[in-house]
């Protein structure tokens, strides 16, 4: 049986609206503060694990953070697989959190946390780890390494539990700033 290309388009527009009805229900129910930007990206997690592979892995996540009324995120969640576990969170591999700065003269990536395997749950918009974690700056100024943190993307707060270990270099600081994430 095919599907004619009217009744993908009209599955598409159905489903987009599940997702804005999803969306607007999550901002609701989990924090009040989450803008329907944040509560639209918590859906289209959901929805992307919901459609996943028979292992019931999505692929490419990408949770991002919008402070205020900003058209742009100031840190964004990145992972390469995401499962589904207990209480609406997830196991995410190859997490990457970028965080941003914006200004006339461009877009300035501020540091990145990087950890193999991650817990988070994006309708708080936690990351947390048990593991080994990264954080740097792309100028090469601050490496931070550790074992064991939680991340919190509402006010860029990040805990590292144990094992610290940081490196600042000079030579970072004379390095170009990055003009894009």
């Amino acid at each position: 049986m095919t599907v004619g290309s009217t009744k993908l388009i009209a599955l598409g527009v159905g489903l987009l609206l599940v997702a804005g009805i999803a969306a607007i229900v999550l901002a609701k129910r989990h924090e009040r503060r989450l803008s329907v930007a944040g509560a639209l990206a918590v859906a289209a997690l959901q929805t992307q694990v919901s459609n996943a592979t028979g292992l019931g892995t999505a692929r490419g996540i990408r949770i991002p953070f919008y402070e205020g009324d900003s058209k742009q995120p100031t840190s964004v969640m990145l992972g390469r697989t995401a499962k589904p576990v207990e209480g609406g969170r997830y196991l995410v591999g190859d997490l990457r959190v970028e965080s941003y700065t914006h200004s006339l003269a461009g877009t300035t990536t501020n540091f990145v946390i990087e950890a193999p395997h991650c817990l988070i749950d994006p309708a708080r918009k936690i990351a947390s780890s048990a593991e080994r974690m990264v954080i740097s700056r792309p100028d090469g100024s601050f490496l931070m390494t550790g074992t064991g943190f939680e991340w919190h993307q509402v006010g860029s707060h990040l805990v590292i539990s144990n094992d610290v270990s940081t490196h600042i270099t000079s030579e970072g600081f004379n390095a170009p700033k990055p003009t894009s994430p």
